[in-house]
C-alpha cells in the first residue's frame, strides 16, 4: 500500500513552506504559510448560494406566501440576503 503524499502550497505567495494551523468552525483543516505568514484552508466551502438546489428550495418557499422572517429563519439566511435572491429572480424572468 502506497502513501500518497500531497504538497501543498500557499494560496497567496505559492510557497511550499506551509505548516498545519489547526482547523477552521467547520472542522476543515488550516495551514499557515512560513513566507508571508497568511492562513487558508486547502479547499475552502463554497457558499449555498452557489447551489441552485437550495436557491429553488428558498424560491418555492417564498412563493409559498411564507412571510420573509420566516423564510430566512427556517434556511438560515439573513433577510438582506433574501430580498436580494428575490430581487435577482424578478430581474432575470
Amino acid at each position: 500500500m502506497v502513501k500518497q503524499i500531497s504538497i501543498i502550497v500557499c494560496c497567496f505567495c505559492q510557497s511550499e513552506s506551509v505548516i498545519r494551523f489547526g482547523t477552521n468552525a467547520t472542522g476543515k483543516q488550516r495551514y499557515r504559510c512560513r513566507a508571508c505568514k497568511k492562513t487558508f484552508v486547502e479547499r475552502p466551502a463554497r457558499s449555498r448560494l452557489e447551489d441552485p438546489n437550495f436557491v429553488a428550495q428558498v424560491m418555492a418557499a417564498c412563493q409559498e406566501r411564507a412571510s420573509m422572517r420566516g423564510v430566512a429563519r427556517i434556511f438560515k439566511i439573513s433577510r438582506t440576503t433574501l430580498s436580494a435572491l428575490l430581487k435577482k429572480s424578478q430581474s432575470t424572468t
